[in-house]
């Protein structure tokens, strides 16, 4: 089973040694977790979904530790961050929204 293993960890994270990384650390989830396979269903759907449940919680807590990262590099905190890109996103919603008929302006 390894070889598949490998080669769909291979697609999700695009790298051979994070692929591994992946594979290693499914299986050791696996085995840390035995007693939650249920005898009779396919262990290798089991793996698969440990793998990919692995790779999508690494692949958010990537994107927040790169938030965190900006806000070192920007020397604001988080939460000054998160306003401006919030009330930005209004502004460019407002921007992007047709005009009324009638009104005189134009987008």
């Amino acid at each position: 089973m390894l070889p598949r293993l490998r080669r769909f960890a291979y697609g999700l994270t695009g790298s051979v040694d994070s692929g591994d990384d992946l594979v290693q650390s499914a299986c050791e989830r696996a085995l840390t977790r035995l007693h939650q396979w249920e005898p009779g269903t396919r262990l290798d759907s089991w793996m698969f979904r440990i793998m990919k449940n692995l790779w999508l919680d690494d692949t958010r807590a990537g994107w927040r530790r790169e938030v965190v990262t900006s806000t070192a590099i920007l020397e604001v905190p988080i939460g000054t961050v998160m306003s401006r890109l919030a009330r930005a996103r209004l502004t460019l919603g407002q921007a992007l929204e047709p005009s009324e008929p009638g009104s005189g302006e134009r987008p």
